[in-house]
């Protein structure tokens, strides 16, 4: 073999830091990614992490730190990472999209040794010099990153899992309507039966062509941020401006079934809720949903997140994902999970206290903390909302 074809078979990482180095590998990018096997790479397809850098990494944000690999001319492997900074000047190595990225995760051809890829990708982390720590979360076990930073720190005390419902199980969505439980099924009518009475119910999936889709999203997010009011909950990535137009900006394509979609159920001329989701190699993320609050004892949410699955069912799709961070109701939906992990490489004395501290002990007894906010200081703290967000989020 010459020097010439040595070099060519020969794996380089480069880092890209900028929109216009996103711009010049797009087309590159996109054909990774379709190519790439791995279900759970939503997010690290180049639609949203461009949309996200173009929204969110202007001057003071963070900064993109896409890792790629190349063989040759010919790009074969993208991590999308970002430099954020943080509290007393902090600076963390982190998922690109974080808060709002839901799965760690690198993309890669499959006519690539992928255990070299990872291994070039991965190399020097912790000499990374910008920041104090490299914070990798949450990354899917059994993945090739998991297996790439096996030799890393895990996050003490950090359990995660998404919550995900097998579609492939049912053959149609009467197929599954007929396999539900008899208290399902008349705990489901009841719902549609009671909501019904406000008006005929519709549903539809909206496309982000549609011309209501950016003032839907609006409506959904706002549906959501009522929800978190009045539960008294704080959502970093909510605090964040303009999430509502990254969202909207978002591809999505009816006739290949990817990208981002709209679920949107009517009671006659009233929306009572929304759902925007993403498909992506037949897995559907259920990403953001919202309902008219003043109708909750109605369970519209319930209602359109049963429409959402039949018509995913009807559509081929094979997973509907309810995402990371487990809760009951999500359980009640699902019939399996995705167990995750957090990676936490200190690279500073900062960074030591950051991960051996703030991580594993401090930020848990914080939110512990503020749940058990009786009302009136509820109240009393809600003006300091965004710092709030700020804490939970760092």
């Amino acid at each position: 073999m010459s020097r010439d074809e040595a070099g060519q078979d020969e794996l380089i990482c480069r880092t890209l830091s900028t929109i216009a180095e996103v711009d010049a590998i797009a087309d590159q990018w996109l054909a990774v990614e379709q190519c790439c096997v791995s279900r759970l790479s939503y997010f690290q397809t180049v639609s949203w992490c461009r949309g996200w850098i173009a929204q969110f990494c202007g001057p003071n944000g963070p900064v993109p730190h896409i890792r790629t690999a190349w063989r040759g001319s010919e790009l074969v492997a993208v991590w999308p990472l970002m430099i954020a900074g943080g509290s007393v000047g902090l600076r963390r190595l982190e998922n690109l999209g974080e808060p709002h990225s839901q799965y760690c995760n690198i993309i890669c051809r499959t006519d690539v040794d992928i255990e070299a890829v990872l291994a070039v990708l991965v190399a020097d982390l912790a000499s990374e010099g910008q920041c104090d720590v490299a914070v990798f979360k949450p990354v899917p076990v059994g993945s090739g990153l998991e297996r790439a930073l096996q030799h890393c720190p895990d996050i003490r005390g950090y359990e995660n899992e998404a919550s995900v419902l097998d579609l492939s199980l049912y053959a149609s969505s009467d197929d599954y309507t007929a396999q539900l439980g008899k208290l399902q099924k008349r705990n489901r009518n009841r719902r549609r039966n009671h909501l019904a009475r406000l008006g005929e119910l519709s549903f539809s999936v909206i496309w982000p062509d549609h011309p209501d889709f950016a003032e839907l999203i609006a409506l959904g997010a706002a549906m959501k941020r009522r929800w978190l009011s009045e539960t008294r909950r704080y959502s970093a990535g909510f605090a964040m401006a303009e999430y509502e137009t990254f969202l909207a900006g978002l591809s999505g394509n009816a006739d290949t079934m990817s990208g981002a979609c709209l679920s949107v159920l009517r009671a006659g001329d009233r929306v009572v809720a929304v759902e925007l989701g993403f498909i992506h190699k037949q897995h559907y993320y259920a990403y953001l949903g919202g309902f008219d609050w003043d109708l909750r004892d109605l369970s519209p949410g319930k209602v359109q997140m049963d429409m959402t699955v039949g018509w995913l069912i009807d559509q081929g799709v094979e997973a509907y994902d309810l995402l990371a961070n487990p809760a009951g109701y999500k359980r009640s939906w699902s019939n399996r999970d995705v167990k995750l992990r957090g990676f936490a490489v200190p690279l500073t004395w900062k960074g030591r206290l950051y991960a051996g501290a703030w991580l594993p002990t401090i930020r848990p007894a914080i939110k512990r903390l503020h749940a058990m906010l009786p009302e009136v200081a509820r109240r009393l703290v809600s003006l300091g909302q965004g710092m709030t967000c700020l804490i939970l989020y760092v």
